[in-house]
């Protein structure tokens, strides 16, 4: 069984250097060769057994406190909370772990920890961590990687100059991670980022990955794409009235020549990135 303290100092330090190297550009022909620093890497392994130490022991809750970010594998699965966010799940102080284990079919399939070190670790995301692990411990993807095709909710790897796309939840991330794409698949020349031919389990993973950008929100209809800016009045109505009656469509504009509907054109010009006249 690994010490506490020093398996949470390591993990204090390391994100003190996460914090770092943000600031630092990325070359996004490196992503396959450096997603991560051996250091990284070790650290994620430690930090692995130190949870299955202890996680058995830990205080499961129904849900995700309010206080703590949505991981980007969601929050379906068994929820459990260290010493420290059970304490008080409303406020989740400095020091707090929280778990989930997605299921599938009954069976664990892959763990997402969210991790609040120290304050200036990570401001975007009010300084929580968050790594993604594969059931037997294989890290997958985590805050600190320098991915740069990464986006929220998906697995990206670079081979052979081709930029696979699964999402998080799909059973083929475990091959991917060690270099396997999936048997059955679809490719696209020139489709991804920097003209990347893009190949994954189907063009729906393909057009989510694509329609994945900072900033906004989108949902899927019919084979079109609703988009909206992340935080706008629509947005949030979204969960209540559903989409907007008065909105805009433009066939074929998006990615893919997916038709792109948003309750108005800036709306679209600003997630296509078209310049304001």
């Amino acid at each position: 069984m690994l010490p506490r303290l020093p398996v949470l100092t390591g993990l204090i330090t390391l994100l003190v250097a996460f914090g770092m190297q943000e600031a630092m550009p990325r070359t996004a022909g490196a992503e396959d060769a450096a997603v991560r620093s051996t250091e990284h890497q070790q650290f994620a392994e430690d930090f692995w057994n130190y949870l299955s130490d202890r996680l058995p022991e830990w205080q499961t809750v129904e849900a995700i406190p309010a206080s703590a970010p949505t991981p980007e594998a969601g929050s379906e699965g068994v929820i459990s909370l260290n010493s420290i966010a059970s304490r008080d799940p409303s406020k989740l102080n400095f020091g707090s772990i929280v778990v989930v284990q997605h299921q599938r079919d009954g069976n664990p399939f892959a763990t997402s920890v969210l991790y609040r070190s120290r304050p200036g670790v990570n401001p975007k995301r009010d300084d929580w961590y968050e790594l993604y692990y594969l059931a037997d411990g294989t890290l997958v993807k985590s805050s600190g990687d320098h991915a740069s095709f990464n986006r929220v909710g998906f697995f990206t790897k670079l081979i052979d100059g081709r930029l696979w796309v699964l999402s998080l939840d799909s059973p083929d991330v475990a091959k991917l991670v060690h270099g396997e794409g999936p048997e059955k698949h679809i490719t696209l020349p020139g489709a991804g980022p920097d003209r990347k031919t893009l190949k994954s389990d189907s063009r729906e993973t393909a057009i989510g990955y694509l329609f994945t950008k900072p900033g906004f929100v989108t949902r899927f209809e019919d084979g079109r794409a609703w988009v909206f800016a992340q935080g706008s009045d629509a947005a949030n109505a979204l969960p209540e009235k559903g989409f907007p009656e008065k909105h805009v469509t433009r066939i074929g504009a998006g990615p893919l020549r997916t038709t792109i509907k948003a309750p108005d054109a800036g709306t679209i010009d600003s997630f296509l990135g078209v310049p304001k006249q």
